[in-house]
């Protein structure tokens, strides 16, 4: 299986800037912050590799943009959306940025090397959906630009994608944990998995950025698991109204 990688939005926040030749991150945290959710994820499955669906592979070129990759990552990457021979025409001149991959939408781009290397098996990771085709949407694994693999969401959904289902569970399962909820039980469908954790990682989310002493206060309280506006707003799912504590 080939898993298509994008870095911003993905392993960090979409907000990375070139300054004097190299990326900096202008957000919270530090570039690829993330990337050991991934490795983690990947573990129990050797046989997925890795193509770069990256802007990176463009401004920096292939090798050091693999390079930015912790070695657990790094080993599986096999190429690229983007290789140099695109960057000049039939006579080799130079395009600049007017090259067919700089105008192509990031689906446009993977769709392309899907078709030349013969692909059956593939899934992409990144955060941004425009020009996806229905027939290809089931392929998307999309990520929030600003949460990236910190997402328990997106975790679970890329987990189910590459098979890793044992990966899906644990992510679900440390949630409950955290939140002090049932499990969700191990009968349940992926579909439901996927709407459970969506449904309570706003609340995971804000819970574990809390000091142990308002937890406390919390549960005492009785106000605990924490809600979103969303929750309060809105039905749950069917999976996870029938887990409300």
């Amino acid at each position: 299986m080939i898993l298509f990688l994008d870095y911003d939005g993905v392993l960090h926040a979409d907000a990375v800037y070139l300054e004097r030749g190299r990326p900096v991150l202008r957000a919270d945290g530090e570039l690829f912050m993330w990337a050991d959710a991934l490795a983690e994820l990947l573990k129990e499955r050797p046989h997925v590799q890795i193509v770069l669906s990256t802007s990176w592979a463009r401004e920096l070129r292939f090798a050091r943009a693999r390079d930015y990759l912790p070695a657990e990552l790094r080993t599986r990457v096999i190429g690229a959306t983007w290789h140099s021979g695109m960057a000049t025409d039939d006579e080799q001149r130079p395009l600049g940025r007017e090259t067919w991959w700089d105008t192509a939408t990031r689906y446009q781009q993977i769709r392309r090397y899907v078709d030349r290397a013969g692909l059956t098996q593939w899934v992409a990771v990144d955060d941004n959906p425009e020009g996806w085709a229905d027939t290809d949407r089931d392929k998307l694994v999309a990520t929030d630009s600003n949460l990236g693999l910190s997402a328990p969401s997106a975790r679970v959904r890329l987990a189910a994608a590459v098979g890793n289902m044992a990966s899906a569970w644990a992510v679900a399962d440390a949630m409950a944990g955290v939140l002090a909820i049932p499990q969700v039980e191990r009968s349940a469908s992926c579909a439901d998995l996927v709407q459970w954790v969506e449904w309570w990682q706003s609340s995971y989310l804000g819970a574990i950025e809390l000091p142990p002493d308002q937890i406390a206060a919390m549960k005492a309280g009785h106000w605990w698991p924490p809600v979103s506006d969303v929750e309060v707003r809105e039905m749950p799912p069917a999976i996870a109204r029938r887990r409300i504590p």
